[in-house]
């Protein structure tokens, strides 16, 4: 009976304010696979049709689950549109609150990769906008590729709100088309390069503009060569073979760490760039929360890129729909229910997909059924 419940509650969610532009019948329908999908843990139609509650038989169940992702209808593009114009106008809502996006690929195995942009919460990241390819066959070069989907978040921003935005990018995509990219949006960035990138200063320009052969610029890695080295370059610039870039460059080499992080950011080059950098590995835990720690994507049978893209739309709503209830959780101060008060082991994600699928045999009162809402709130 919660089962359904749940279900009633996202339903009425979705159609409200996830997905409000979609036909009706496909947001009861992603509505329906995505709770299915959070309940199952898996993306296989046969488990998730398993999962999802009605009184339809398991085989009625399975055919529906598969012509949603076989739906050429239904258009992803669309579906990101409104679930990231959604996300962002609720994160937005809250003044002074900055807004971290974080671009990263993240592979199915050694048949399709998925180029993804999502907004950064609570040690969480929430997936506004993908592109899925095969590996050997992208639908468009790679950079034109990463300027459609930031263009595209940047169309869902809220209007007249002034946020505080900063992409985040891990050096196998911190290209000098992404700086362009940010520059070009108005956003403010922080790249972490490869250490073979050319960097040089200011000082070293105005040599080689007098004809000084003694001073030239220098790579990347030499910047911060040792264990505990630091390094700070203000106006900067950095990528030679794209004809330079004017940047601040942060370079640091902790003890902690295998080797430095090198990073490019429009940013006063301080070490608090290497902490809000930090929080780049929250697309991370989006992957492992759409793997094996939560919707195990990568044991899906789903290979045709267009039917990926349309699958991701039903994982997303999961992924909202557990971390918006983990929020609530929390608020609710029931996290005890859960786990021990002695020691916290489970994430945001973990504690809205467990309230989730916890079985209510009884009364509600120490499990009630979550409100199934978008609910995002600081702190």
């Amino acid at each position: 009976m919660d089962a359904t419940e749940i279900l009633r509650r996202w339903e009425r969610t979705v159609k409200q304010q996830l997905l409000p532009g979609l036909h009706a019948h496909q947001a009861k329908a992603l509505a329906a696979v995505s709770v299915a999908v959070a309940r199952s843990g898996h993306c296989d139609s046969g488990r998730v049709s398993a999962a999802m509650p009605g009184r339809a038989t398991a085989a009625s169940r399975r055919r529906r689950v598969e012509r949603l992702v076989a739906n050429g209808r239904l258009r992803p593009e669309r579906c990101q549109g409104e679930l990231a114009r959604a996300v962002l106008a609720n994160l937005a809502a809250c003044p002074g609150r900055p807004l971290v996006l974080i671009l990263d690929e993240t592979p199915q195995g050694d048949r399709l990769k998925c180029l993804k942009v999502s907004v950064g919460y609570r040690r969480r990241a929430i997936p506004l906008a993908w592109e899925c390819y095969r590996p050997d066959a992208p639908p468009v070069t790679m950079a034109k590729l990463v300027w459609r989907l930031l263009g595209r978040v940047a169309r869902c921003l809220p209007q007249g709100v002034a946020v505080d935005l900063t992409l985040l990018a891990d050096r196998g995509l911190s290209w000098p088309t992404l700086l362009d990219c940010c520059v070009h949006l108005g956003w403010h960035y922080v790249l972490r390069v490869q250490g073979s990138v050319r960097v040089r200063t200011p000082a070293a320009a105005a040599a080689a503009a007098a004809g000084d052969g003694a001073v030239a610029e220098r790579s990347a890695r030499e910047l911060a060569p040792r264990k505990g080295d630091r390094w700070f370059g203000q106006g900067v610039a950095v990528f030679k073979k794209a004809g330079w870039r004017r940047a601040n460059v942060v370079a640091c080499w902790e003890p902690a760490c295998k080797e430095p992080w090198l990073l490019v950011t429009d940013r006063a080059a301080t070490f608090a760039r290497c902490r809000g950098y930090c929080r780049r590995t929250w697309c991370e835990q989006l992957h492992r929360d759409e793997k094996s720690q939560g919707f195990n994507w990568q044991r899906s049978l789903v290979r045709d890129p267009a039917r990926a893209r349309r699958l991701l739309v039903a994982v997303a709503l999961a992924t909202v729909l557990a971390i918006c209830t983990g929020a609530w959780v929390l608020k609710r101060g029931l996290r005890r229910v859960l786990e021990s008060t002695r020691r916290r082991k489970l994430s945001l994600f973990q504690l809205g997909l467990r309230w989730v699928t916890i079985e209510r045999d009884g009364p509600t009162d120490a499990a009630p059924i979550p409100p199934c809402t978008l609910y995002l709130p600081s702190g």
